[in-house]
């Protein structure tokens, strides 16, 4: 006999484990997002930086 509950428990547990894996995917991809925003920046500055010590060690 089939009390018709499987199926509604299969959906529910789906609709968990695709809300965690799109939860975990954000994580992720906010996480390479900022490390890639810091080495854009790093990339940016450092010559920068690397200029005004240059100024400076000739004055």
């Amino acid at each position: 006999m089939n009390s018709g509950w499987s199926g509604s428990v299969r959906t529910g547990l789906l609709i968990i484990m695709m809300m965690f894996f799109a939860g975990l995917a954000l994580d992720i991809a906010t996480l390479a997002a900022a490390l890639a925003a810091f080495v854009l920046a790093d990339r940016a500055l450092y010559p920068l930086l690397r200029g005004q010590r240059a100024q400076r060690r000739a004055a």
